[in-house]
C-alpha cells in the first residue's frame, strides 16, 4: 500500500510510518523541516515538507496514496482548527476517487472521561475532558463519511508510553530532584499501551477491510498513577519519595492538560483484538519500567555531552 501518515516526526507519528514501512508499505511523511525530512529518508520514508495550515503542501501526495493516518496535533486553539482542516481535506481529496481509500484518524480515550469502577468501551456515550471537547465533533465528521469507496476508522489510544516519550516521560523526569512528582493520591487508574503496539494497530486497521469502526487501543493493565510512581521510584532508587501536588498545584503549574493526569479509568480492548486480531506485545509499564528509566537516563546522558 502507499500510505501518507501527518506528524511523521512526532512521537505517534514516526513509530507508525516506521511500522508501516517494516511491512513493505511505501510510506510518506509529513514534516516540516528539511532535517526532519533527512531523518525520514534513513528510514526509508518518503519525506513530505509541509504544515497541516496549508493543506497544498500534501494535497498532491493525498491524491497518490491509498491511505492516510493522521497522527499530528499540537495541543493548542489553532491546532484544533487545524486538526478539522485536515479532516476535510483528506476527506475531500479521497471522497473524488473512484479507488478504494482508508482514512485512520487519531483520538483518544479521555473522550470517555473519567469512569470509576465501569469499565469503557466503544459504545459508552462520551463524556469528554474539557481539554478534547472538541475531539467527538471531529470523530463524528470522520464516521460519518459517506463516500461508498472512502473507509474509515478511529482509534482512540490509551496513555501511550516507551521509547522515553508520553506521560511518563515526566514522571522519569522528575526523579532528578530526588523525589517522584506525583498529583494528587494517585488512585486513579490509567489506561496505557506501548508506542509500538500502537503503531501495530494502524498497520492493523489499514490493511484490515473495515469501515466506519471505533476501536480502543490499550494494553490490559489496570495500572494506578501511584503504582506507575512507586515503580519508579523504586528503579531510581528514592524508594517512597514522592512530591505530591494538588489538582490546583498542579493545574497552576502545568495547566489544564493535568485533567488528563488525573484520569480514572479502565477501558476494553475486545473489539481490536477480535476483529483486527491486534496483539499485546509489551509488558505493562511497570514490569518493565528499568528499561524505561534506563531509556530515559540514556538521554540525560546525550544532553550532557
Amino acid at each position: 500500500m502507499r500510505v501518507f501518515v501527518t506528524g511523521a516526526s512526532g512521537y505517534i507519528g514516526q513509530v507508525v510510518a516506521k511500522a508501516f514501512r517494516s511491512k513493505g508499505h511505501t510510506v510518506h511523511g509529513l514534516v516540516r523541516t528539511q532535517e526532519d525530512a533527512n531523518a525520514l529518508s534513513l528510514e526509508e520514508i518518503w519525506p513530505v515538507v509541509g504544515d497541516l495550515s496549508n493543506p497544498d503542501s500534501y494535497r498532491n501526495v493525498l491524491n497518490e496514496v491509498e491511505v492516510a493516518v493522521h497522527c499530528a496535533f499540537d495541543a493548542t486553539e489553532k491546532g484544533i482548527d487545524r486538526d478539522a482542516k485536515t479532516i476535510d481535506t483528506i476527506l475531500e481529496v479521497f471522497s473524488k476517487s473512484s479507488l478504494p481509500r482508508t482514512f485512520i484518524y487519531t483520538s483518544g480515550v479521555w473522550v470517555y472521561g473519567s469512569a470509576g469502577n465501569k469499565i469503557v468501551d466503544e459504545s459508552t456515550p462520551l463524556n469528554p475532558l474539557d481539554i478534547v471537547k472538541w475531539r467527538p465533533e471531529h470523530e463524528e465528521k470522520v464516521l460519518k463519511a459517506t463516500n461508498p469507496n472512502l473507509r474509515t476508522v478511529i482509534l482512540r489510544p490509551g496513555h501511550v508510553y516507551g521509547y522515553v516519550g508520553g506521560l511518563t516521560k515526566s514522571i522519569l523526569t522528575s526523579t532528578q530532584n530526588g523525589s517522584v512528582l506525583m498529583v494528587g493520591e494517585g488512585h486513579n487508574r490509567w489506561p496505557m499501551v506501548h508506542v509500538q503496539d500502537l503503531a501495530h494497530a494502524y498497520v492493523s486497521a489499514a490493511e484490515k477491510e473495515l469501515s466506519h469502526v471505533i476501536f480502543n487501543v490499550v494494553d490490559d493493565s489496570t495500572i494506578t498513577l501511584r503504582e506507575i510512581a512507586e515503580a519508579v521510584a523504586k528503579a531510581a532508587h528514592i524508594d517512597g519519595k514522592f512530591k505530591i501536588l494538588s489538582l490546583e498545584e498542579a493545574e497552576h503549574q502545568f495547566g489544564p492538560f493535568v485533567k488528563g493526569v488525573m484520569i480514572d479509568l479502565t477501558v476494553d480492548n475486545s473489539r481490536i483484538k477480535r476483529l483486527l486480531g491486534w496483539k499485546i506485545h509489551h509488558a505493562p509499564f511497570i514490569n518493565d519500567v528499568d528499561v524505561y528509566y534506563n531509556a530515559w537516563r540514556a538521554t540525560q546522558q546525550e544532553e550532557e555531552f
